[in-house]
Formats: C-alpha cells, sequence, structure tokens
C-alpha cells in the first residue's frame, strides 16, 4: 500500500484503504471509538468541545490484537497487556446494562469490564489502567487465583 499517497488523501478515502488492512473485529474497535485516520496515519477521535486524541498508530493497529487495542484505548500499559492476552481464556468481556443494573457479557470490541471466569469478580477497564505500580498488578492477580482456589475447594 502507498502510505505516502494516504497520507495527502482525504480522511474518508484514508479510512477506506487502511480499515482494508484490519480485522472486522478491529474495524469493529474503531466504529465503537469513533476513531478516524489523520493525515500521519494515527488513528484519533475528535471530541466537539475537547482537543483530538490520538490513540495509535495504522502500523499498531496491524500488528496488535483486538485485545491489545483496547487495552491501548484504556492506556493500559504493556505488562497487562501481555498477561491478558496469555490468560484471556479465563476473562469474558462484559458491559454494565443500567437499565438491568447488571453486567452482562459482550463481544470483545464492546467491552468496557472483564468478568474473571473462575470467581465471577469484575474489573472494571478504567480502574485496572489507575494500577500504575507492577507489584499491585501481581498482587491483583495473585489474589484473583487465591479467591479461584477457594471456590474451587
Amino acid at each position: 500500500m502507498n502510505y505516502q499517497l494516504l497520507k495527502n488523501a482525504s480522511q474518508e478515502i484514508r479510512d477506506h484503504y487502511l480499515r482494508q488492512e484490519l480485522s472486522e473485529e478491529k474495524c469493529e474497535i474503531l466504529d465503537k471509538y469513533r476513531l478516524k485516520s489523520n493525515s500521519r496515519l494515527y488513528w484519533e477521535r475528535q471530541y466537539e468541545h475537547q482537543p483530538v486524541q490520538e490513540y495509535f498508530s495504522q502500523k499498531f493497529a496491524r500488528k496488535a490484537t483486538p485485545l491489545g487495542m483496547v487495552f491501548y484505548i484504556y492506556k493500559l500499559c504493556y505488562a497487562k497487556v501481555k498477561y491478558f492476552e496469555r490468560n484471556w481464556g479465563q476473562y469474558v468481556p462484559c458491559i454494565y446494562n443500567w437499565q438491568s443494573g447488571l453486567f452482562e457479557e459482550t463481544s470483545l470490541p464492546d467491552m468496557e469490564f472483564i468478568k474473571h471466569s473462575g470467581t465471577g469478580i469484575i474489573l472494571d477497564l478504567r480502574n485496572l489502567a489507575r494500577i500504575s505500580k507492577y507489584e499491585d498488578f501481581l498482587a491483583l492477580c495473585s489474589y484473583l487465583e487465591e479467591q479461584e482456589k477457594k471456590l474451587c475447594f
């Protein structure tokens, strides 16, 4: 693909061609967060009364997993992304339904929370992003494992 030519193309044309390099699930993520490409081939979101928020490059979008893209949007560090990619089978993507007051399973592009399958504990992606110390993240992982062991016995 001629990226130099795309840099000078209109945003609609650029989006069309860049999205062709991505899976359907990754395109769903772009749609959910209303991301559009810019002339530097980065995916960004334009807010009406706020500065433009640039999220990631097209190169990142091609190489990352869909889970990695969502976690990057939520500003989760690389260690957290790798942990959840390795252990994703133990988690379920969820969204909060304010009408029923319950967390419901959803597709990965729609997730805002993740549920630990073994314990039912719900983790908010925003709260995960606030964990800045690696030791604190390891403590959370250990806690989840301990709770799961308690439920198995």
